[in-house]
């Protein structure tokens, strides 16, 4: 006691025990202890508190007896006592801890439910009861499994807690919850065995996860990660892509159709190596180690060789693919088959560089204009006829430079119009060459449009004409001076066309016969004008020289205005036109009258 309380035997023999060293609140309550046994009803394991000389408080655990005297007669009591302090002390964290740890169960944010050796419910905390929409008091000792789970996954769940209840815990199982209102609510538990003091297991534990969202959420991600890969894989585009090695890890349906290598015949090869060609291998290469980097690439031009060794053009986007975590892990190429458009662009190409070659060395000049008049082609013919190298005429300006001052106004006009979209054909304007020679040109003026039907300029084809101008002049001139001859002639000169009708009739015809040339073109020679003893014999010779067979030396009266008859010898001759084909019928004669006279004379 001396030890315990600091207070030695002479301190305290014959000191009131209760009011000098009992607290004041535990005073009543001891000394009533000990009054009853000071009337000798005994008592065991009576707590209260001493306080040692020191202040300190010391917890006694008290077990107060009678004592009595040789006679029986009591005497006083004797308290034997144990310092339970420190058990006290343990006791107190082990309530507080307790208390915690309850605290904690029942405001813990995640589900906590525990069930006994019977699979009756023992434990549901706050979150159990708010996420089931079930409360505390309608569950405990209920069966979990039989009353709270779904029929597909009672089995399940009752093998984890049976196991838990073997001592064997399963962590991260997903099983659904029913609630109250008969919705599902997905949970992640964790079942941990619990156990008592000795060790031994009186039931189950759950510490669980409301994963419902987290379920949804996925359900959703799932869904579109399906969709995507569906996308892809149903694309009109190809798509592939290749993992961190280069190596092929995606390859949609697009791309085996166009490259005829299935997706099972190129996964986990080596796109680079096994699937371009030797000259473009380091620069695709380049172009997806880039997209490793993290530098993607747009509209690049990739050629593939097919199974069957033909060549396939793509143009592609190479996109980097990063995982969860935001790492590249591969690239993704989608990409477009422009084989055919490449070999249209080559055809095409071909067929530009034809006509252009066409245009240069065409036999006929060909010059070109943009839409402010200035020259954008011109050919080797216009160089030829002009003088002007090619050079020395590009973007100059057409008009002012190279045609004379008289037609500048006209040509202008004919090359605005085909600005406007209104061409001419056959516009003939002059040109002077570089040595100041005039060249005529038959122009035909086209517009030129772009690829989206926009006016950009006029082309001209034309036509050197100058060597046909100066026939026709020619031509013309001996057509007149025939005309002449023809109108002055001292012989009777006419024409009839293929219907018999007059078209010629010179200065000496009508001199012979008293009409003039207004009052018999058009009219029929022969009914109008031969005596009709005479018309079917005239008409004979008319008719044959209209099929090519001509007769010289015809002779026939032709009855003048005043009605006197004159003798006519007659050369008939066919009349063709430019194309050779027979138009008509000329007649060269000779006056036989006063031949006829004075031969009838003499005889």
């Amino acid at each position: 006691s001396a030890q315990i309380t600091g207070f030695t035997k002479e301190e305290v023999m014959g000191k009131d025990l209760v009011r000098r060293f009992i607290t004041s609140d535990y005073q009543d309550a001891v000394g009533e202890v000990l009054r009853k046994a000071l009337a000798g009803e005994e008592t065991a394991n009576f707590e209260f508190p001493l306080y040692t000389k020191d202040g300190e408080r010391v917890e006694v655990l008290l077990n107060a007896t009678t004592r009595r005297n040789a006679h029986g007669s009591i005497m006083g009591v004797v308290g034997v006592g144990q310092d339970i302090s420190a058990r006290k002390s343990a006791e107190t964290r082990s309530t507080l801890l307790a208390s915690d740890l309850r605290l904690l169960i029942d405001n813990a944010n995640a589900p906590i439910i525990g069930i006994d050796e019977f699979g009756c419910v023992t434990e549901w905390n706050l979150k159990a009861a708010q996420i089931t929409r079930y409360p505390k008091e309608e569950v405990l000792g209920r069966y979990l499994v039989r009353e709270f789970i779904i029929d597909e996954y009672k089995v399940a769940v009752n093998n984890v807690l049976h196991q838990a209840l073997q001592g064997r815990e399963t962590d991260n199982f997903e099983f659904p919850f029913i609630t109250k209102d008969g919705e599902r609510v997905e949970v992640l538990l964790n079942a941990t065995t619990r156990r008592d003091t000795a060790g031994k297991i009186y039931g189950v534990v759950g510490v669980g996860q409301d994963i419902t969202e987290l379920k949804k959420g996925q359900a959703e991600l799932t869904r579109v990660a399906n969709d995507l890969q569906l996308l892809i894989e149903t694309a009109n585009a190809p798509i592939f892509g290749i993992d961190a090695d280069g190596l092929v890890n995606e390859w949609n349906r697009k791309m085996g159709e166009i490259t005829g290598f299935v997706k099972e015949e190129v996964m986990g090869r080596s796109l680079v190596a096994d699937f371009i060609s030797d000259d473009y291998r380091a620069p695709v290469k380049e172009v997806l180690e880039n997209a490793l980097l993290g530098l993607q690439t747009d509209n690049y031009q990739v050629p593939l060789f097919t199974k069957s060794r033909e060549r396939v053009e793509l143009l592609l986007n190479a996109t980097s693919r990063v995982d969860a975590s935001g790492s590249i892990v591969g690239v993704v190429g989608v990409g477009q088959d422009i084989t055919a458009i490449k070999q249209s662009q080559a055809e095409l190409t071909r067929v530009a560089n034809d006509l252009q070659l066409l245009i240069e060395t065409a036999n006929a000049p060909i010059f070109g204009i943009d839409t402010n008049g200035l020259v954008n082609e011109w050919n080797r013919k216009s160089a030829q006829i002009t003088g002007f190298t090619k050079e020395e005429v590009m973007g100059k300006d057409l008009v002012r430079r190279f045609i004379t001052s008289d037609y500048q106004e006209a040509v202008g006009e004919v090359l605005h119009k085909a600005l406007a979209g209104e061409e001419t054909a056959n516009f003939e304007f002059p040109l002077y060459t570089k040595d100041g020679e005039r060249v005529e040109v038959l122009l035909n003026a086209t517009t030129r449009r772009n690829a989206n039907g926009s006016i950009m300029g006029v082309v001209g084809v034309g036509q050197d004409i100058t060597v046909m101008n100066h026939s026709k002049i020619q031509l013309s001139r001996v057509a007149n001076d025939l005309r002449l001859l023809v109108e002055t002639a001292n012989a009777p000169i006419f024409g009839i066309d293929a219907k018999g009708l007059v078209n010629e009739w010179n200065y000496k015809a009508a001199q012979i016969t008293g009409y003039d040339k207004q009052e018999v073109m058009g009219r029929d020679l022969v009914r109008e004008f031969i005596t009709s003893e005479y018309q079917e014999a005239v008409a004979e010779v008319l008719r044959k020289a209209l099929v090519g067979e001509e007769t010289a030396n015809f002779e026939f009266p032709l009855y003048t205005k005043d009605g006197e008859c004159v003798d006519i010898l007659l050369n008939a001759a066919t009349r063709r036109g430019p194309d050779n084909a027979i138009v008509g019928v000329v007649g060269v004669g000779q006056d036989m009258t006063e031949l006829n006279r004075e031969k009838a004379e003499m005889a």
